[in-house]
């Protein structure tokens, strides 16, 4: 204490109540002197935190729970600012560096973030309301085709027709209808049906049945084939089942997990065990 005192002179001591130095007691003084060091210390290590980029919080500042998002530029952006658009495609979608690559050429900016998905859906987050626009219209990607549709957003809707002649190919049956109320239809798929031959032995053959895919959230309750009005069912999706992992909800075209047995349940192809044992419910059985 004595060697700092050395190095503090009257004049750097700064009176709040207007005392002057002589009139101080040694007590004062060195209580002084105390203070000033302890400020002293505070201002080198606020002073170190601000170079070495720390953010020093005040007692009276309050924590929340919002997410933030820092831009190349330095920029903080709400996580509810942000507009999520997912590309989806019934072919595998570009790597990282060859989508980078397009969306260069296509002058697609203020893209945050690219999230695979599978290797046939891609999220992509933007900063930007315009940039987003102009990515669910650009041609070049509508005419790889591409489905490009915002996050929780139902962009297609599914209906049935049936006795639909099967000399008739799904592009003849697309080039015949006319929708009413100005819905576009996007595609017609023939559906197959299960064909039993003996109990080993089955076989899927194409059916009278066509699943039609309608733009928008609402499938018209009829269609007109040559101003003939046909019935539109409502399409109920199956229930997928992969046949690599035994789970559901994904097919063997997207699963990313280990092949598992359908009988015991582990880490190997199909074997020859009487244990069952199902993936799903852990029942004495096989998978279901």
């Amino acid at each position: 204490m004595a060697d700092n005192n050395k190095q503090i002179s009257s004049e750097s001591i700064c009176l709040t109540n207007g005392s002057s130095y002589n009139s101080l007691s040694e007590n004062d003084i060195n209580e002084i002197i105390e203070q000033y060091h302890e400020e002293e210390e505070m201002n080198f290590e606020m002073s170190n935190d601000t170079k070495s980029g720390k953010r020093v919080r005040s007692d009276t500042e309050e924590e929340t729970d919002t997410e933030w998002r820092v831009q190349r530029k330095g920029k903080k952006m709400k996580e509810q600012d942000k507009i999520e658009l997912y590309i989806s495609w019934n072919e595998q979608l570009p790597k990282q560096f060859a989508l980078a690559k397009l969306f260069k050429q296509e002058d697609i900016k203020d893209i945050i973030k690219v999230k695979y998905i599978n290797q046939f859906k891609v999220r992509v987050e933007f900063s930007n309301e315009l940039s987003a626009i102009k990515f669910e219209q650009c041609k070049t990607f509508i005419e790889k085709g591409w489905r490009i549709h915002r996050a929780m957003e139902k962009s297609y809707s599914y209906g049935v027709i049936k006795d639909v002649d099967m000399d008739i190919s799904e592009a003849e049956i697309l080039k015949s209808i006319t929708c009413p109320n100005d819905i576009q239809l996007v595609s017609a798929l023939r559906l197959n049906r299960r064909n039993r031959i003996k109990d080993s032995d089955e076989r899927w053959l194409q059916s009278e049945a066509v699943r039609l895919c309608f733009k928008g959230t609402n499938i018209p309750a009829y269609i007109y084939v040559d101003e003939l009005r046909i019935k539109v069912d409502p399409y109920i999706f199956p229930v997928t089942q992969c046949t690599r992992c035994w789970k559901f909800g994904h097919s063997l075209k997207t699963c990313s997990s280990k092949i598992v047995c359908p009988k015991c349940g582990d880490n190997h192809e199909n074997c020859v065990t009487e244990n069952f044992k199902c993936v799903n419910c852990k029942g004495k059985h096989i998978r279901l």
